[in-house]
């Protein structure tokens, strides 16, 4: 089931830097979210996730937070809302960086026009209703039809292609009822979080099959209600069974929305029943799912449990017709509590009333072979239900009084428990209180046990980590985490059993991943200093000396090893993948790699203080066929070392390959761009050799094993079976099945996919990846699209779109580093800027704003070294300077007139738009400020990466806000927000009050307010409206002047006397 990560949670979900191959696979036991080894791995997850086909999770908290790279990902972020909603921040203000002047001579002009359509959008969606389409050419981009979703069986033979719905979700959709309780949003009807997407039908596809199979090798899941939609799809462990969910679209002739209900499909023949029944005599299964939490997990082959309706569940409350009495909240106490702008919070006792009332959920365990059922524990606010590998255990968690109105339910009082599978208590694990006062810096925590989760390696062990500074990253202690583990055969054998110390940290502890009895890895962070640290230890042995695997600044992408591939475990899960090489796979690597350091050695021949020529660079990562290949790139070598375990390693041990050998696959960042590898790396020595690494023209990057069917068999570089993605500038990603063999030396391929170009129109864009320096001497980096049919001598300089979001770091070393690759294809989202290629514009879409904090030195008022930098002390001089780079950069290469830029972004974004427009108006025509925020003083407690509060930074947030600025804003700015923005620090209320200052000072500036969407928006009309709406600001103000008479501003309908009327 999956695990709660909710609102004020104890550790936010690490962001992958890797993207995620077109293709995903299931884990059959269930979608354990909060597992370490699942968040960490981004290797295995194409294959332990399962597919909801919900977009709606639980918000992360803010101040469980992990910052710091851990296993290869670009850097743990502050989790501020909603999953997919991106955390929202702010700059600073202060004079503007020194300009350069921008020619915006004739001289740039076009001397013939780039050839154009004349559309202008403004068409009614509906009659009579004000939602209008953007012009064709962009509308037909954002209708094109979704591609499938795939899941793979256990066994790889067959997989899953899960249609998804055409278009976007219609408004009415996102106009359900609905509920908004303690950080949660939950539909009412259905008992679950509102607005889920789903998948509209389930294939049944041999695994020799490219995808979109043809229909008469699909084998359609059927006999479920007709045009059901459908959530949740799972395999069983073995494959014999599927499991999903099954609702009512609830549109005119459809039969009413309830709670969703679970079925189950034969593989074998894709027929299909109701997992649970109704009872004779009635039409009604006997249980239908609570998902608001929690849905269900399988627990072995045949048996699954799940969190359903309680019996005999009652009406929801009605509000009383008046008020009890008067809202009182007091601290009489005088506790020091500091929490960020959280949203939809419990306001009184009716809405407590509302959060038990759906939340309450009760466990069944269902027999899928007889469909009998049966209740284990009592109805309970259920936020996670967690088997152990084995299926005899459970880890449950639920949600207890006293709530609070000032926090999310992520931090309401929880406990947990170990039950077997039965129901009867083993043990309890944690009891902790409401946390109200986790401190809003970095690294901080919850106090009590917290990531209480399964071994992956283990058939039921228990693990779990308790900060020993109370949570606090302030306080001062050595350790300052320590990780303890607990096996359920011992806890069922004793209660007083005590659990063991198998770790302990000087940082904050981020997880351990699992790989067997001899190896487990340990990772640690800080955000202050962006260390990270990997350290690998024996669980049989905790005692051992640790050994030290990475000790590094997780900013620094070039030195960025990769993350441990995983493989599938006898009991369903996943851990770390150990490879077993032959000595004559070690033997013909090393011949590889010497032959691969002979030729960068002569490619790289010169001048002795010279850097390394980009020819030495490829030449030691010789490529294969097909895009990209073995590079056998021998990286270190150490004949004796001592493992963890404090066995010693020889050269001769070493050559027949005994000691720990790993696979590793990370994004390959270089000043060249990404190039994703595959290292096989011996933990002792440190010896890597590359056995793979993508090359241009094409983009290519690894994914999850298949070749671990077998979790007995000794895994091999022979054989060796991984899903890889494969793309180029001019081709969409499409995924093969690669088979490794003699030594990695060579590979065999099978295509997995084959889907059409998502947008032909577009498929002679010209893109384009630059690299340019900010004034400080920064290197920034931006992707330069410009239309299909543009030539810069016959058509000049375009209108330019410049779409960015400002990013913090510690150094400018990091600061300038390449983040990205010239040879990926562009993937057009429905509200993305590069949809204007089609209108005949130029994009800068992601020009780096690097905020750094050691751009200047810090002193106090008496010239003494103060407290150390931070990157918001001069965010205004940064992002203008930076801006101006980007902008002189594409002016002087003469593809941009400087007179028709505009600059967007969508909520951080927008907070700089606004900043960019008033501290820089000479570099930009108008602005676009989707869903931002603008007054830093609405967000006292510290906003993106801010730790500090108003109070001990009072002069960063007024300068850092662009409402300050309202009275010398002067270029046109249209802002954009979602009426019901569920993000921290991003309330609609923002948008508001900055259209009324700005209006308050005469400024050029328009508000649209999109009714039923969130931070981001998901409504077919809502993206039309908001498409049309940027189309025709961008066209009046800073674009070629096609204009829809009927567009509505304030000039336009200017009275006859020429006033403007209200």
């Amino acid at each position: 089931m999956r695990a709660y990560s909710g609102p004020g949670s104890a550790l936010g979900a690490l962001g992958a830097s890797a993207k995620p191959l077109p293709v995903a696979s299931l884990d059959t036991r269930r979608a354990r979210h909060s597992s370490t080894t699942a968040n960490v791995w981004s290797c295995a997850r194409a294959l332990g996730q399962r597919l909801s086909g919900a977009d709606a999770s639980i918000p992360h908290s803010a101040s469980a937070a992990r910052p710091g790279a851990a296993f290869g990902h670009a850097s743990w972020k502050r989790t501020l809302s909603i999953a997919g909603a991106a955390p929202e921040g702010s700059g600073s203000g202060a004079p503007a960086a020194p300009t350069v002047p921008l020619d915006t001579s004739a001289a740039h002009r076009p001397t013939t026009p780039f050839p154009l359509t004349t559309t202008v959008g403004g068409t009614p969606i509906r009659q009579g209703g004000g939602y209008k389409l953007p012009p064709p050419e962009i509308a037909s981009i954002v209708d094109a039809p979704a591609q499938p979703s795939l899941s793979y069986s256990p066994d790889r033979k067959t997989f899953l292609q899960l249609t998804r719905p055409p278009s976007l979700p219609p408004i009415f959709e996102m106009a359900r009822p609905e509920l908004k309780l303690a950080g949660l949003r939950v539909d009412p009807d259905l008992y679950a979080r509102s607005k889920m997407s789903y998948y509209l039908d389930i294939s049944i596809v041999p695994a020799t099959e490219v995808v979109p199979a043809p229909q008469e090798k699909c084998k359609t899941v059927s006999g479920y209600p007709a045009g059901s939609w459908l959530n949740y799809v799972s395999w069983s462990p073995d494959g014999t069974h599927i499991a999903f969910t099954v609702r009512s679209p609830g549109g005119p002739g459809d039969p009413p929305r309830k709670p969703l209900e679970l079925w189950l499909a034969d593989p074998a023949t894709g027929a299909c029943r109701p997992a649970m029944p109704a009872a004779p005599g009635s039409t009604e299964p006997r249980h239908r799912l609570n998902t608001v939490f929690d849905d269900y997990a399988w627990l072995d082959d045949s048996t699954l449990v799940a969190a359903v309706l309680p019996a005999g569940l009652t009406a929801p409350p009605s509000r009383p017709p008046l008020p009890p009495g008067p809202k009182i909240s007091d601290n009489t106490a005088g506790r020091k509590s500091q929490n960020r702008t959280w949203p939809d919070l419990l306001k009184d006792e009716y809405d407590i009333a509302l959060f038990e009332h759906y939340g309450v959920s009760e466990l069944v365990r269902l027999d899928v072979t007889t469909g009998q059922t049966v209740t284990i524990g009592q109805p309970r606010m259920y936020i996670e239900v967690d088997p152990s590998p084995d299926g005899q255990y459970l880890l449950v968690t639920w949600l207890e009084r006293p709530y609070s109105t000032a926090v999310p339910c992520g931090r309401f009082p929880r406990r947990t428990q170990l039950w077997r599978r039965d129901g009867s208590l083993v043990r309890e694990i944690a009891a902790l209180p409401l946390a109200e006062d986790i401190p809003i810096a970095f690294n901080s925590c919850r106090a009590g046990p917290r990531g209480i989760s399964w071994r992956d390696d283990a058939p039921a062990e228990i693990y779990w980590m308790e900060a020993q500074d109370g949570g606090d990253p302030a306080v001062e202690v050595s350790p300052r985490d320590v990780v303890y583990a607990l096996t359920a055969e011992a806890a069922a054998a004793s209660p007083d059993a005590a659990p063991r110390q198998i770790a302990a940290t000087d940082l904050r502890c981020g997880g351990v991943a699992w790989c067997d009895n001899d190896l487990a890895v340990v990772f640690e962070s800080w955000y202050k200093t962006r260390r990270s640290v990997w350290w690998r230890f024996s669980p049989s042995d905790p005692a051992a000396p640790k050994t030290i695997i990475f000790d590094r600044n997780y900013e620094d992408v070039y030195t960025d090893p990769g993350s441990p591939l995983t493989r599938r475990t006898e009991w369903g899960t996943y851990a770390i993948a150990r490879v077993t090489p032959d000595p004559v796979t070690l033997a013909a690597l090393r011949d590889a790699a010497a032959k691969a350091a002979a030729a960068a050695s002569v490619a790289s021949a010169g001048s002795a203080d010279e850097e390394p020529s980009p020819a030495a660079e490829s030449a030691a990562a010789a490529g294969g066929t097909n895009g990209g290949g073995p590079a056998g790139a021998l990286r270190t070598v150490v004949s004796t070392l001592h493992n963890g375990t404090g066995k010693t390693v020889t050269a001769e041990g070493l050559a027949s390959g005994q000691g720990t050998w790993l696979l590793f696959s990370g994004s390959g960042a270089s000043p060249e761009g990404n190039k994703p590898f595959l290292d096989l790396r011996h933990l002792e020595s440190g010896e890597t050799y590359r056995l793979w690494q993508s090359s241009p023209p094409a983009y290519e990057s690894m994914g999850s094993l298949m070749s671990d069917t077998d979790p007995h068999a000794p895994l091999t570089v022979e054989g060796m079976a991984l899903m890889m993605s494969r793309e180029t500038s001019t081709d969409p990603p499409q995924t093969y099945l690669r088979t490794f063999h003699d030594a990695g030396t060579r590979c065999e391929e099978r295509q997995v996919t084959n889907f059409p170009h998502p947008y032909p129109q577009l498929r002679e864009l010209r893109r384009e990846v630059i690299r340019y320096p900010r004034s400080d001497g920064v290197m920034l980096t931006a992707t330069l699209y410009l239309p299909p049919g543009y030539d810069q001598e016959t058509h000049g300089p375009l209108p330019c779109i410049f779409w960015a979001y400002p990013r913090e770091f510690k150094t400018k070393e990091a600061a300038g580093q390449m983040r990205r690759s010239p040879h990926q294809f562009t993937s057009i989202g429905s509200t993305s800027p590069t949809l204007w290629l089609t209108r005949g514009y130029a994009v800068l879409d992601g020009p780096t704003l690097p905020i750094v904090a050691d751009v200047v030195e810090s002193t106090d008022s008496s010239g003494s070294a103060g407290p150390p930098p931070e990157p918001n002390d001069t965010f205004i001089e940064q992002l203008t300077d930076g801006a101006r780079a980007a902008v002189n950069e594409v002016v002087k290469r003469g593809v941009a007139d400087p007179a028709r830029i505009s600059v967007g972004g969508h909520s951080y974004g927008a907070f700089m738009t606004a900043n960019l427009v008033a501290h820089a108006p000479d570099l930009f025509a108008a602005g676009i400020a989707r869903t931002g925020a603008y007054n830093r003083t609405l967000t006292p407690f510290g906003f993106q990466n801010e730790e500090r509060t108003l109070w001990q930074a009072p002069e960063v947030y007024s300068r850092m806000s662009p409402f300050m600025m309202a009275h010398k804003t002067n270029k046109p700015l249209l802002l954009i927000h979602g009426e019901d923005d569920n993000n921290p620090g991003t309330f609609p209320l923002q948008s508001e009050r900055f259209f009324q200052a700005l209006k308050g000072h005469g400024a050029t500036t328009r508000l649209v307010l999109l009714p039923h969407e969130s931070h981001g928006y998901r409504a077919y009309e809502s993206i039309m409206h908001c498409l049309y709406e940027q189309d025709q600001w961008i066209e009046r103000y800073a674009g070629h002047g096609r204009l829809d008479p009927a567009y509505q501003t304030e000039d336009s309908a200017a009275s006859p006397d020429g006033s403007a009327s209200e």
